[in-house]
């Protein structure tokens, strides 16, 4: 296993803990919603097993992103209900990535990066067996790059909110498998992912908070 190598980024990421941090959260929904009603904020921010994370300017502390997990081993997950996951995920501990906010900008790409870094390493933390997102198609590919699959058989859709078209796939990646996943297939963001150490990321919040 190679040894981590200091990193710098752009961009930091870090729990919201405060009022403020949520709203700045819910802005950003907002934004990504280009004028589109809410709402921004919803029943699953106020649970004890959701953890927010906001991605900030390092220059600036311009909120430039969002990401919110949701542990299945602490509270109920958005997806809980809606469809049958198969007996070898029922057995596993799951975290549910929801409401990825990116804005626009010269740093969109490494934003998004270590938004789903960060998401990895909260799941390392609190020992989350396996990563869940629900994504269109056209977001699934860039999933898949990153070794995530479908959970459900040949990539069927499923309604996100249980009452609309079916327009999402559900996909997994197991956690502690991701690593040797990427290295695997050549992946050209496996040292970003897993040999670069980025202090930018801030996670020493209080798991749930």
């Amino acid at each position: 296993m190679p040894a981590e190598v200091a990193a710098s980024a752009a961009v930091t990421v870090r729990v919201a803990r405060s009022e403020d941090d949520r709203a700045r959260v819910f802005a950003l929904r907002a934004r990504g919603r280009h004028g589109a009603a809410g709402p921004f904020s919803d029943a699953w921010d106020r649970l004890p097993n959701a953890t927010l994370l906001l991605a900030e300017s390092r220059f600036d502390g311009e909120a430039l992103g969002t990401l919110r997990i949701l542990t299945g081993d602490r509270g109920p997950m958005m997806v809980d209900g809606l469809l049958e996951l198969p007996a070898s995920l029922k057995s596993q501990s799951l975290a549910e990535g929801s409401r990825l906010v990116v804005c626009e900008g010269p740093h969109e790409s490494q934003v998004r990066r270590m938004l789903w870094k960060a998401f990895h390493l909260y799941c390392l933390a609190a020992q989350v067996q396996a990563m869940l997102v629900a994504a269109r198609d056209a977001a699934a590919r860039e999933y898949e790059s990153l070794g995530f699959t479908d959970v459900l058989p040949d990539g069927a859709l499923f309604a996100p909110r249980g009452r609309d078209l079916a327009t999402h796939r559900l996909m997994c990646l197991g956690v502690f498998e991701a690593r040797e996943a990427m290295k695997h297939n050549g992946h050209p963001l496996h040292e970003f992912f897993f040999v670069e150490r980025h202090p930018e990321i801030d996670l020493l919040g209080p798991f749930g908070a």
